[in-house]
């Protein structure tokens, strides 16, 4: 998923497309590399990696039951919020996540 929005964000620069994965732990230490592994495995220029404590801000209304939880916000406004229990982020679950992604981003002009 993390290679899909890296792509995605340098796919729709004109729309200036960010996004960022945020690992939720306690544990920051053992993280940190563990991110900084995967962004130079990966070869991200795009997608932003962070921690965050494990219960996360407040106002993202993170499900405590959620194992992977997607925000998809457009203007600095929460416009999905996706949870996913153990086990249930799998391949369709992203191309769930893909296809809403699809449904907030500008219709792509072509270019000629």
């Amino acid at each position: 998923m993390v290679k899909k929005l890296d792509a995605a964000a340098n796919d729709n620069k004109d729309a200036k497309m960010g996004s960022f994965v945020v690992i939720m732990s306690d544990d920051t230490d053992k993280l940190e590399k563990t991110l900084k592994d995967l962004a130079e495995k990966e070869k991200l220029t795009k997608v932003m990696l962070g921690i965050e404590s494990h219960t996360g801000p407040e106002d993202f209304k993170i499900s405590k039951d959620a194992d992977v939880t997607v925000i998809l916000y457009k203007n600095k406004e929460v416009v999905k919020n996706m949870a996913f229990g153990k086990g249930k982020f799998d391949a369709k679950a992203v191309d769930a996540v893909a296809a809403e992604l699809k449904s907030i981003l500008p219709e792509k002009k072509d270019k000629k």
